[in-house]
């Protein structure tokens, strides 16, 4: 079988995209343009009635009936003609707060089937002055329209034409700057690590590495026009990978980390979107039997992070509580609470997934026949019981006072050890306030006193055991814990939790990859003839070296 990859490096302005405010009249009621300010948004592979679009050949998705719970990009209600040219051609407005400038602007339109806009004209603004218009003829799904231009703070895009007929205009990501394609030639080595935790205790991330190799001076870091010095923390990476002529997408990822390895070589690791959330600030808040896509929603737009959500959990009620976290925290609390699991495998969007179903159907089948010599099989520990704790959130009765601090001039923010409403202060101007946070506008040296309603949390565990231990074992309980649940959901998460680890049967395999991906129900030969399913929960696959994969599953 012959294999390939390729990573799709954007040398791009980092701050555009989140200074970004988009609008576009021409569009589907579901799309909101502000997916564009997102990362990490790559639209679901599903069916439409567009002309010779729907494959049936199994990979597309039905449309989905929550088209909200995802982010698309841009999508445009009217579609081309006979000719491939729309009657009343879409604009599309970028505008800034800040100045910005570019290399150029690359397009991702619609990978599936290579699908895109052919003929599109660009006109980049300083306020009222038109700086620069210029017309492009992208001839990709991924195409970048080279044209240096300095201290733009708008842009408009009109788009003429699809290079197929009756489709649909259709962005899911601009970025600022242009691609720099490391294939084969200069691919030394790369790997790429998945991993999820069906627990829900944790949320795992993804992680890419790979060695480029140069003829020339481009990695050089004495080199002062070379490649090493406009790669940025959180430049966006994404690796597509060939086996047998066909194309798959297999991540999008976010520069960590560089290392020089003499002259010609540079070692590159990358994280997904959930690492990228691991060190940012969510202000959380108090919730009442909120929607669970409403909060999601809160989280991933204040995180920058395009986002899917499982139509099954959609509409669970969230009730209960999210101190001041990460974005990654704030995501494990509610999936946890809502019976699902995060994971950003095969995808450039964080993807909030229902519990696996056992009794399903497995998706793909490892038999013997693509298994390595030196499969390892082991029990995991039995746990014999779940202890879940509950929150109850009430709010008492009397103010009282929360921090006194010195103000300095002008904003302040100030952070509550415990969740509280009704804010109010005796010096400064409370500006804006949370149930973790207040914001206070004050002079400098003066002593300001914060008041307000605590909230008092009732906690309760819910406990799921075994009626009877197993001859010759002993009780091993496992602990968990969420603000966001509540009598109402505490004993569900514990049985799932106990459920889970009830399956103890872990594979250590080697294959090579195919169709499998992290979180898959997989039927795998175990003897001649007999097969058991199991979930993969991690893999790691050699990119270069014919994608071979160690994987460990887990399952009855």
């Amino acid at each position: 079988m012959e294999t390939g990859v390729s990573i799709s490096f954007g040398l791009v302005d980092v701050t555009a995209k989140q200074d970004t405010t988009a609008a576009m009249p021409d569009r589907k009621a579901f799309i909101d343009p502000q997916d564009l300010s997102l990362e990490g948004v790559y639209a679901p592979k599903v069916a439409t009635l567009e002309r010779n679009y729907f494959k049936l050949d199994g990979s597309f998705r039905l449309f989905p009936e929550n088209p909200e719970d995802f982010t698309w990009g841009i999508w445009s209600e009217s579609m081309t003609g006979d000719d491939g040219r729309f009657a009343t051609p879409p604009m599309l407005t970028l505008t800034f707060q800040e100045l910005h400038e570019a290399i150029g602007l690359t397009f991702e339109f619609d990978p599936y089937g290579n699908n895109y806009c052919n003929d599109l004209l660009i006109r980049w603004y300083h306020g009222a002055e038109l700086i620069l218009e210029k017309a492009f003829r992208p001839n990709n799904w991924r195409f970048s329209c080279v044209e240096t231009v300095q201290n733009y703070n708008k842009i408009e895009i009109v788009f003429y034409g699809t290079v197929r007929p009756h489709r649909y205009l259709k962005v899911q990501n601009i970025m600022h700057g242009m691609n720099k394609m490391f294939e084969r030639g200069s691919l030394k080595t790369a790997s790429l690590l998945e991993e999820i935790d069906l627990s829900g205790l944790t949320v795992s991330s993804n992680a890419l590495e790979f060695t480029v190799y140069s003829e020339d001076d481009d990695f050089n870091i004495f080199n002062p026009k070379g490649v090493y010095t406009l790669l940025q923390k959180k430049q966006q990476l994404t690796v597509e990978g060939t086996q047998d002529g066909t194309t798959k997408h297999l991540g999008t990822f976010y520069l960590e980390d560089m290392e020089m390895e003499g002259d010609k070589l540079l070692s590159i690791s990358a994280q997904d979107g959930i690492g990228i959330m691991d060190g940012t600030n969510y202000k959380g808040g108090i919730y009442r039997a909120k929607p669970a896509h409403e909060l999601l929603k809160e989280i991933m737009d204040d995180a920058g992070f395009g986002y899917t959500l499982d139509s099954s959990l959609r509409d669970v009620p969230v009730t209960g509580y999210l101190p001041i976290c990460s974005h990654r925290e704030a995501l494990q609390h509610l999936a946890f609470a809502i019976g699902g699991y995060v994971t950003t495998a095969r995808s450039g969007t964080v993807n909030i997934v229902a519990f696996p179903d056992w009794s399903n159907i497995p998706t793909v089948s490892i038999g013997r026949d693509r298994k390595f010599i030196g499969t390892k099989v082991k029990m995991r520990s039995l746990v014999t019981g779940v202890n879940v704790k509950a929150h109850e959130y009430s709010l008492s009765d009397a103010s009282e006072e929360l921090c006194k601090v010195t103000l300095a001039a002008g904003r302040n923010e100030i952070l509550f050890s415990e969740p509280a409403a009704e804010i109010t202060v005796d010096a400064g101007t409370l500006v804006e306030s949370g149930v973790n946070y207040c914001i206070v506008e004050g002079t400098a040296d003066t002593v300001c006193t914060v008041s307000g309603k605590k909230y008092v949390d009732t906690e309760k565990t819910v406990t799921v055991k075994m009626a009877e231990l197993p001859a010759g074992d002993k009780e091993n309980n496992v602990d968990a814990d969420s603000t966001l649940l509540n009598s109402a959901n505490a004993q569900s998460a514990a049985q799932r939790l106990f459920d889970y680890y009830q399956y103890r049967i872990e594979q250590d395999i080697s294959f090579v990859m195919k169709e499998e991906t992290v979180g898959l129900l997989s039927d795998i030969e175990t003897e001649y003839g007999v097969y058991r399913g199991s979930v993969v929960e991690s893999m790691d696959t050699d990119l270069t070296g014919g994608f071979v994969t160690k994987a460990v599953t887990v399952g009855e």
